[in-house]
């Protein structure tokens, strides 16, 4: 019997679909294993991003004869201090302001009341204090729920308050000993490939202090504005909500939806329904602001993403690790990118393409500092 000749065409497919199994295979393997690890995995990628911001003070001490020890200490003491600093602050003004508030909402309740027994639903007093007694003991229980709730899960309170204490350590000993960190590593990467590994790891570092620069800059200027908004409306709590909406920049395109919501809230609650309208007619347009002229600008300059895979990603990272899964979405991807691109750029030179592309980020001598 003859062979059986098989179309060079399902050849080729099959090769590839092989191959592409055993890839997808060993990248799902990873991904659960890192998932696994999350309480290692997450507090140590948190704190290289946090460290590619610091390193050039550090950097800068060392360069003027620090010791790397010192040099290290001071600025990791310094940001803790602005942290500790900035947070206390925001939290005077809050306690401040929700007394003023908490009067609101009783005016509020109080005109609630009064609504209910006019037109159009006409409901007695008797009638009005009892649908209050039940909305209390609905929250009173579930306010006990969320206790219970909170008493069972003393495990992720362990968790979070271990993953800090790690984050800090592990950012401390990168200011410090980066260099001979990274020094080490390279030495255990193949000769071949050891160019190609520090190209990719200078990329990624790059990406990730301009992604952190670039949202905190979009999410400052989308504090101010939406600030600005509400101190004109005469909304309370501008502060913490300004706050909130520059925290919420670090999460694209549902952050500063989510906050705008929170104020919209807070104006009803204490202002009205027409204020509210005005503070989710101003938080559109500092949407429209942010995503016409701030996101093109800043953030997709810096990460180089059409926004449509921006919005995959952060969908991927929300369902794959929630909140803190859809900040780090955005510049995994980014980085992954821009290393595809470099592998793409070398196999152009070697084969002699013309359509070599430049470097999408600046040679190493952008990055050093003075």
């Amino acid at each position: 019997m003859p062979p059986v000749q098989v179309p060079r065409l399902l050849a080729g497919a099959a090769a590839w679909s092989w191959r592409v199994l055993v890839v997808s295979a060993a990248l799902a393997l990873a991904v659960v294993v890192l998932i696994r690890l999350y309480v290692v995995v997450v507090p140590v990628v948190l704190a290289l991003f946090l460290a590619a911001i610091l390193e050039p003070a550090a950097a800068w001490l060392r360069a003027h004869r620090w010791r790397p020890a010192p040099a290290a200490a001071t600025v990791f003491i310094g940001s803790l201090a602005v942290v500790v600093v900035v947070f206390s602050w925001i939290g005077t003004n809050v306690a401040r302001e929700f007394g003023d508030v908490g009067d609101e909402v009783a005016r509020a309740v109080a005109d609630v009341k009064d609504w209910a027994q006019g037109e159009p639903l006409n409901l007695s007093a008797q009638r009005v204090d009892e649908l209050e007694a039940d909305i209390r003991e609905a929250a009173r229980a579930a306010v006990g729920g969320l206790a219970k709730q909170a008493a069972g899960q003393a495990r992720v309170a362990g968790e979070v308050l271990g993953g800090l204490a790690l984050l800090l350590f592990t950012l401390f000993f990168v200011l410090k000993d980066g260099a001979k960190i990274a020094d080490w590593a390279r030495e255990r990467v193949p000769q071949r490939s050891r160019d190609d590994v520090v190209e990719v790891t200078r990329r990624a570092r790059f990406i990730m202090r301009q992604y952190l620069v670039a949202t905190a800059a979009t999410g400052l200027i989308d504090g101010v504005l939406i600030g600005l908004a509400l101190w004109a409306l005469g909304v309370p709590l501008v502060l913490p909500l300004a706050v909130l909406t520059f925290m919420g920049g670090f999460i694209p395109i549902l952050g500063a939806t989510v906050a705008g919501l929170i104020a919209a809230l807070v104006a009803l609650v204490t202002s009205g329904f027409v204020t509210a309208l005005l503070v989710v007619a101003a938080t559109v347009a500092v949407q429209q602001i942010e995503g016409n002229l701030l996101q093109p600008f800043i953030l997709e300059r810096a990460m180089r993403l059409h926004a449509l895979v921006t919005v995959l990603a952060v969908g991927a990272g929300i369902v794959i690790g929630g909140l803190l899964g859809a900040f780090l979405a955005v510049p995994l991807v980014a980085i992954a990118v821009s290393g595809g691109s470099h592998f793409r750029q070398k196999h152009l030179a070697t084969v002699g393409g013309e359509g070599a592309l430049a470097p999408e980020v600046p040679p190493p001598e952008a990055e050093r500092t003075p």
